[in-house]
């Protein structure tokens, strides 16, 4: 009994298939993952250039909204219900979007006389991570109406496009929750 054991063990008829079980199975799954990291990259390509278009209308926003540099809640739906068009409306109920601003006195020493920081959206908006507009203030010049400029800084969030490995690459740190853009910006 132990000698036909060994016979089959020795046996090299069959490696070549196991062989290849294993080779394609584990390029199956390497090209399925990179495949889902491509989707990411494609949704945050998309979170970027969606978020650059509203970063556009905020920076007009004084020929938009009549010289207001402050915003509503209207404006920010608004503007959230134009991300949801321009994603094609494939993230309607899981699409955040954040809009900060600071605002300065008319002086000649920069001093905060606003601040704001709107949400609208999911609760991905609590998941998100950018760096306070306010330390950000340096980048804001004197213009030449002598006023300081105001900032701007506006964040839009997308969920992860889930595929066949999101759990796998989401468990192993290869895969984020959710794409992220931001952009700071001045008023013109």
């Amino acid at each position: 009994m132990l000698a036909r054991i060994y016979s089959v063990v020795k046996d090299t008829r069959g490696s070549i298939v196991v062989e290849a079980a294993f080779i394609f199975s584990f390029l199956s799954i390497i090209t399925v993952a990179s495949l889902e990291y491509g989707f990411w990259l494609a949704a945050k390509s998309q979170a970027e250039r969606v978020n650059y278009s509203l970063a556009s209308l905020v920076r007009e926003r004084t020929q938009f909204y009549g010289k207001r540099e402050s915003f509503s809640n209207d404006d920010i739906k608004q503007l959230y219900e134009l991300a949801k068009s321009l994603t094609y409306h494939r993230y309607d109920k899981e699409l955040c979007l954040r809009v900060e601003s600071i605002g300065f006195t008319p002086a000649l020493k920069k001093t905060i006389s606003y601040q704001q920081k709107l949400d609208y959206g999911s609760t991905l908006c609590n998941s998100i991570t950018t760096p306070p507009l306010k330390n950000s203030i340096e980048f804001s010049p004197f213009s030449s109406r002598q006023r300081w400029l105001p900032l701007y800084q506006v964040t839009l969030i997308l969920p992860t496009p889930k595929g066949t490995l999101h759990q796998l690459l989401k468990s192993v740190d290869l895969l984020p929750e959710s794409v992220s853009a931001y952009t700071i910006l001045l008023a013109r």
